[in-house]
């Protein structure tokens, strides 16, 4: 390329390199004359220049204003060069200064003693100008890479604290979450017609994708549900507060349960239907499964009609005290399309309970990894002495607790006990 389209190129490019950084020297010797050749060499690189004539006065415009370098005389009155450094590093900053010492000292002593003092880079007088030129080539090199560092940090602090707000938020959103889902939980001890209910609930998150529930359906009869959503978090709660709207209390007209019955009211649906309606609609809406048993409550005769769907056996408590676990399993809800399941019949006397539970409770392990399973369920219930349902469930939880040595189970946990009345 011929010299004057270097020139021009080199004019073109020129405010061009300075638009990205011109960096802040300062030059600090007592020497009028060095202080004016260092200027000039400077000023020609593309630097912005301050002056001092003392340590002092360099160390005062450091701790007032953004240098990048220090180009530094070792003997000076007062303060030396190596003194200076020390100080300018003893300042807290998050910028780092490149510090140059210039010195006639050529000793190997004197100059690690330089580099002791904190100094970058070291430079023998009579200055070399492409010696010079050249270091600072380098330190400009070392500040452009803490530059592009700080940017990053500041880049990566910045979306930290959005990440902390959108989690605090979010967070927020759990916790209300968690304050609904509990609403569609009965009361821990209740009453529904003749029959005395209690039940335990304990998220693994903030939402959980267990739901138990019963609802009337008539004088001393009732249903009762208990459901675990396949996975954990928001999504499985999503899915346990629509099925809570399937099965709710307050409109029959909205009941899956339910159906007309051509004179202004509503009669039970055939278990079968209700599990073969909702494995239908997950089929359609959703991926998700859910294990489930629905039971048809008489208090009149004491059967205990119900289908279940992948859910643990329901337990029996007899009037003895043995424990016994009824049920065929049968295939989960919205696993598979155009499955049947099937109606089961229990009885139960006045004062014997049924229990509904999920697998968090049988399938929580203790710190070897041995499972409670239906036996450890078994022991727990028969060490009970509480009088009330909720009691024994309360119980159930603490053994829980001992058993696997933690506050926080690793599954959610729900349990639905009721007792049968007398006829």
């Amino acid at each position: 390329m011929p010299l004057a389209a270097k020139a021009e190129l080199a004019e073109i490019q020129r405010p061009l390199r300075e638009a990205v950084r011109r960096f802040v020297a300062l030059i600090v010797d007592d020497s009028p004359t060095q202080r004016r050749i260092l200027r000039m060499s400077l000023a020609k690189w593309n630097f912005d220049v301050i002056e001092a004539v003392s340590g002092a006065e360099a160390l005062e415009v450091v701790r007032t204003q953004q240098v990048d370098f220090v180009i530094s005389d070792w003997v000076m009155p007062g303060m030396s060069g190596p003194e200076l450094c020390q100080a300018i590093r003893a300042q807290r900053t998050d910028r780092y200064v490149y510090f140059i010492l210039l010195t006639s000292k050529s000793h190997k002593g004197e100059v690690a003693a330089g580099l002791d003092a904190g100094a970058d880079d070291f430079l023998s007088k009579p200055m070399n100008p492409g010696v010079m030129h050249a270091r600072l080539r380098a330190g400009e090199r070392l500040l452009a890479m803490q530059d592009d560092l700080m940017q990053k940090n500041r880049r990566i602090t910045s979306t930290l604290d959005r990440l902390i707000k959108a989690q605090e938020r979010i967070d927020h959103d759990l916790r209300a979450a968690a304050r609904f889902q509990q609403s569609l939980i009965p009361q821990q001890q209740a009453t529904c017609g003749p029959f005395s209910i209690g039940r335990i609930y304990q998220p693994h998150m903030h939402v959980g994708g267990d739901l138990i529930g019963y609802f009337p359906i008539s004088e001393g009869r009732i249903a009762a549900y208990a459901i675990d959503v396949s996975g954990h978090g928001v999504s499985s709660g999503l899915l346990t507060a629509r099925l809570s709207n399937l099965f709710t209390e307050q409109n029959r007209d909205e009941n899956i349960a339910f159906r007309p019955d051509g004179k202004g009211g509503h009669i039970m649906r055939d278990l079968p239907d209700i599990m073969g309606e909702l494995n239908c609609r997950m089929q359609d809406d959703t991926d998700q499964y859910f294990t489930m048993v629905l039971a048809d409550i008489n208090a009149s005769n004491g059967l205990v009609r119900f289908c279940q769907a992948g859910h643990p056996n329901p337990a029996i408590i007899r009037g003895d005290g043995s424990i016994g676990f009824v049920g065929a399993g049968g295939p989960p809800v919205g696993l598979l399309p155009e499955v049947e399941f099937e109606t089961e019949v229990v009885h139960l006397a006045p004062g014997e309970r049924l229990m509904l539970y999920s697998d968090g409770i049988t399938e929580c392990e203790s710190p070897c990894g041995t499972m409670l399973d239906e036996e450890g369920l078994v022991r727990i219930m028969t060490a009970s002495t509480a009088e009330t349902e909720s009691g024994v469930l309360e119980d159930i939880l603490g053994a829980m607790t001992d058993f696997t040595c933690m506050d926080k189970f690793d599954d959610d946990v729900s349990a639905l006990m009721l007792t049968m009345p007398a006829a």
